[in-house]
């Protein structure tokens, strides 16, 4: 294999493996097929991991500095890959029509998968294009994948609509920089961006919207997530759990690449942009998060209202926030991958369908109340620290205000995810008879849940982990949790 290609090998395998589930029509069953894409998912990462121990200084680049193989990749590439396991093994459990017993189900999943791992590394503005278009397809296929249904149709249908919306945006605003500037490529962008800001400063502010428009389609930020709550309860539950982590770790990645490399120059801009955005977000996504009866459209906005919380990482702009951010998106896969996978173990997306859980079955009950809590932010969780090293990033750079509406969005989100948990263990059950659950959602639930407890009672080494993965030029000395850790 030449050397170009050493640095996609865990995504071409995946690929092949895609390829391989799809012409070889014998493999049936749940079990089997996801077997066979969690031995695919475990040979990515242990492609992966030596790019984690081994890579040092800028990393790695491939395809003329079109991708980057550095710290930063490999830490979202392995969260990407463990996230896409967890959602397997809840597939293995879905037992909602035929999507999770079907070759195509699990070829969609690791192509899309490939996809994402692309995105991560991407400093190029044509390769990031292409990329998110992969997976927007990919992803669009997947909640649609119920075409019998109605509901997952039409969700499908909505999610493309919204996406080509956005994915023009940011297409028109990657040709005005090619326009202005001559080039793709962000690092050169960067180089030419403040000479381009005094020759066409409006063209330029056009443009840092534009792009911006289109990766905040990916998080679901306002205004840009009125395709989430729609796509999550049309689409199977395991590719509603999928669309809420795997796109959302690509796209801070994208984040992180796009506006601290190509948009150094507009940092002042582009930070209290985010900053409005990730108020407007958290707000909107715990307020309308309240009135939802159906569970999968709670989670949908409550996904909606993390991302805003997230965005605050970026927003501040410093190695604090990217670190603190970085540790969050550890903490959300862990509690967002349990709570969909609690879904599919009740079978029924409705609030009433949780009524008396605690009776029926105590385990189930109390690993989905782990996760729900961490949500809420609740200590010793992983999500109650996720969200105290971003509110600090937050005050430590300057954003009081923005600290204290976090912490607002908190309180108030913790009414939603209590009243779940009121559900399991004080409304009577009804019918009244125990509820199995498969192994494999058990053993997923279980691994979210006790992850919870470890990444949050054990911080020292996750944040070491998300300060190893800081660009370069960050000193991770300077970070607060260096001392005493």
């Amino acid at each position: 294999m030449s050397a170009e290609f050493s640095g996609v090998s865990a995504e071409i395998l995946l690929a092949a493996g895609a390829l391989l589930l799809l012409v070889l029509p014998r493999l049936r069953g749940a079990r089997l097929l996801g077997g066979i894409t969690l031995l695919l998912l475990a040979g990515a990462v242990n492609l992966k991991l030596p790019g984690w121990l081994e890579t040092a200084g800028g990393g790695t680049l491939f395809f003329s500095g079109m991708l980057a193989q550095d710290r930063l990749a490999v830490f979202l590439q392995l969260a990407i890959l463990a996230a896409t396991a967890l959602v397997v093994l809840s597939a293995i459990g879905f037992s909602r029509g035929e999507s999770a017993s079907r070759r195509e189900f699990y070829a969609l999943l690791l192509l899309t998968t490939a996809g994402l791992l692309l995105l991560t590394g991407a400093r190029h503005l044509v390769f990031l294009y292409l990329g998110l278009e992969l997976v927007s397809i990919l992803s669009y296929l997947l909640v649609g994948f119920q075409k019998k249904e109605a509901l997952s149709t039409e969700a499908a249908i909505k999610y493309f609509l919204f996406g080509a919306l956005s994915t023009g945006t940011m297409l028109y605003g990657i040709s005005i920089l090619y326009g202005v500037m001559g080039t793709f490529d962000l690092v050169r962008i960067s180089d030419l961006l403040p000479h381009a800001l005094i020759a066409a400063p409006m063209l330029m502010l056009i443009a840092l919207f534009m792009v911006l428009a289109g990766l905040a389609f990916k998080l679901a930020l306002v205004p840009f997530h009125m395709w989430a709550p729609d796509a999550y309860e049309g689409a199977p539950t395991p590719v509603a759990s999928y669309i809420s982590l795997g796109p959302k770790l690509a796209g801070f990645a994208l984040l992180l690449r796009v506006l601290p490399v190509g948009f150094a120059a507009q940092t002042p801009v582009w930070s209290g942009l985010l900053a409005l955005i990730a108020l407007l977000t958290m707000t909107l996504g715990n307020v309308v998060a309240l009135q939802q009866t159906n569970v999968k459209r709670l989670l949908a906005y409550s996904s909606i209202a993390h991302a805003g919380t997230m965005l605050i990482g970026v927003a501040v702009a410093t190695p604090f926030g990217t670190a603190a951010l970085l540790y969050y998106l550890v903490a959300y896969l862990l509690m967002n991958a349990g709570a969909f996978a609690g879904v599919i173990a009740v079978g029924r997306a409705d609030i009433g369908a949780f009524s008396g859980l605690a009776r029926r079955n105590p385990a189930l009950a109390f690993m989905i109340t782990v996760c729900l809590l961490s949500l809420a932010g609740i200590p010793p969780l992983a999500g109650f620290f996720g969200k105290m090293w971003i509110f600090a990033a937050a005050l430590k750079g300057g954003m009081v205000w923005l600290a204290v509406a976090a912490a607002i969005n908190s309180v108030i989100a913790l009414f939603y995810y209590v009243r779940i948990v009121k559900t399991m263990y004080v409304d009577v059950p009804r019918p009244a008879t125990p509820l199995p659950v498969s192994r494999a959602v058990s053993f997923a639930l279980a691994i979210c849940a006790a992850g919870l407890f470890v990444v949050g009672l054990w911080q020292g080494p996750w944040l070491q982990w998300a300060a190893h993965a800081l660009p370069p030029p960050v000193i991770p000395a300077d970070l607060p949790w260096q001392v005493g850790l």
